[in-house]
This record gives C-alpha cells, structure tokens and sequence, in this order.
C-alpha cells in the first residue's frame, strides 16, 4: 500500500477495515482491512512517512498487541503480520519536527535496509536501462532496441540525484525526441544529460587541476564542443542543441576555440 496515495480516511479504511453502516458508502456487510487480508503473511507500507499521527498511533497498537479493530467494530480481530516499510524522508528528523511517533519508529527499526542511491551502484545502470526500454517501448508502441555506447557513457557520467525515476525519466523524454525509424538511442537525444554531464567534468576539472580558472573553462568549453560535433556526425546543428546554446554562439565558439 502506497500511504501516499490516499487520503486519511479512505487510507484507515483500506488498511482496519469498517463495518456495515460504519460510514456513509460503507459497502454491505463491511470489509476487510489489508492487515486481515495479509494475517499470516507480509504487507508492505510504502511512504510510511506521510501517515498521520492518527493511523501511526492504530499501526502501533496493531504491531504492539497483534490485534486490529475495524471502523464501527467494538471488538478485535486477532492477525499476525510482517510488517515492512519504506520511505525517501529521514523519520529521525520527522520525529525532531513531531510529524512522526519516536516509539512507532524503534518499533518499525528493527532490521533496516538502507539502499544505495544511484550514483553508488552504476553498475546497475546498463541492466536497468535495457530493462526500462522494454518497458517504454510497450507504453509508447516503439522498437527501440537499445542504447548506443556513447549515449550510456553519458548516463554513466552523470550523478542522478533522483534515482532511478529520474533515469526512466530521461529515458522516456530520449525515446519520445527519436524520429520513428530511430531504434537506438544515440547521446543526440540526451541534450539536457550531455551538458550536465559536461558541467559535472567542468566542476571535476577545476576542483582537481590547479590552473587559472579562466584557461580551465576553456578547455572543458573546447572539449565539450568537440565532443558534440563527434557524437553528431559534425552536424553542427545537433551540436548545438546538445550542447544547449544557438547555431550561432557555437560558430563564435568554435572559431574562438580554432575548430572546423
């Protein structure tokens, strides 16, 4: 159950249950909640940081006592359930700021799991973009049969600050830019992750090599261009949308940098 995804009331319902009249719209004879539903199994909560005090307080009765009340019931049903959560937030600064019960936490943290974002495992980028494409690829009606080796070097070089959403995202934005016989992605359909991958050299090279910061952008400027012009085929409008900037600044620029 995503606990995002619903509001307090309806999110109650679908977790205890109600029964019959309990509410207006209650179906006939009630329903079960996913935590008899999941009795003697797992349920898994995801965005357990954005429930309210209200249901923190019933999730923490459930967990404490193995029991669950139904909206509108006066007696318990008793259920034995896993229980695993999931969230992006920090819940020991939720709980500083109050929006998050401190025992529910120590009851919630007995095993913890954090998981590496992005940028700390990319090796799993390749399987995952191969994997993401075939997905697009049944949303949108494509072929596209993968991704060039200059294009995944691009994805490779960049951070990803959001994960492994944002990677689905620039993927899909890649494969929507490609003209319908297009069935690999080339670096050409990346503009905005080629040139935050040559911002991210650019910061790289000025952090590393000790030399008048002037005469550093130049050379990431100069290598940037060239870069485009490779990946493209020399098709200098290309390059320029690459790289982010009009047809003529990338004249200007390469005639200052002295390319043809």
């Amino acid at each position: 159950m995503n606990c995002a995804a619903l509001s307090e009331t309806l999110l109650e319902s679908e977790l205890f249950g109600y029964e019959e009249g309990a509410f207006t719209g209650a179906k006939k004879g009630g329903k079960k909640g996913l935590f008899e539903e999941a009795d003697g199994g797992t349920l898994f909560l995801d965005e357990i940081s954005e429930i309210s005090l209200h249901l923190q307080s019933k999730l923490l009765r459930v967990m404490a006592e193995g029991e669950v009340r139904r909206i509108g019931s006066t007696s318990t049903v008793p259920v034995d359930v896993r229980i695993i959560v999931a969230t992006n937030a920090d819940l020991k600064q939720t709980m500083q700021d109050g929006s998050f019960r401190e025992d529910l936490y120590y009851r919630l943290n007995v095993v913890p799991i954090k998981l590496m974002t992005l940028r700390e495992r990319k090796e799993d980028i390749p399987p995952l973009v191969e994997q993401i494409i075939f997905r697009l690829n049944q949303i949108f009606g494509r072929e596209v049969k993968g991704i060039a080796p200059g294009a995944l070097d691009v994805l490779l070089d960049y951070a990803w600050p959001g994960n492994i959403r944002e990677l689905e995202n620039v993927l899909g934005r890649a494969i929507i830019n490609m003209r319908p016989q297009e069935v690999v992605i080339e670096s050409g359909h990346l503009p905005l992750m080629e040139s935050r991958a040559d911002e991210n050299r650019l910061s790289q090279s000025i952090s590393q090599e000790l030399q008048p910061l002037e005469k550093t952008i130049a050379e990431a400027e100069r290598n940037a261009i060239a870069r485009s012009l490779e990946d493209t085929g020399g098709n200098r409008q290309k390059a320029a949308q690459m790289l982010g900037i009009s047809l003529r600044s990338l004249y200007y620029k390469m005639g200052r940098h002295g390319i043809k």
